[in-house]
């Protein structure tokens, strides 16, 4: 009995969080302009980097395994930031389960 409570404890704490742990006031301090290294040290590394056309699509996202998740992405252009996300100030709260995503 006792393996089996070490077992199941050590797989919610495995299981935890995934992702890039951000907040989304960090995310509101990302303007159109920073380069990719000024975005990385507000944000720390993404969570994916995708391409459409030209575009690099860098995507933040955390979920703590409890039911809580956020993803924020921002559109850089030749290194640069091209496009950010309006990010309500309702999307405060930790874990609100809330996506802003960037529109071009």
């Amino acid at each position: 009995m006792r393996n089996i409570l070490c077992i199941i404890v050590a797989a919610a704490l495995l299981c935890g969080c995934a992702g890039t742990y951000f907040t989304f006031d960090k995310a509101r301090e990302v303007q159109v302009g920073m380069t990719e290294s000024e975005v990385q040290k507000i944000m720390g590394r993404p969570y994916l980097v995708t391409t459409h056309g030209v575009d690099d699509i860098w995507v933040y996202s955390f979920a703590t395994g409890f039911g809580s998740a956020r993803t924020v992405s921002f559109i850089l252009t030749n290194g640069k930031v091209s496009s950010v996300p309006r990010i309500p100030a309702s999307f405060n709260k930790a874990g609100s389960g809330i996506t802003a995503a960037t529109a071009k």
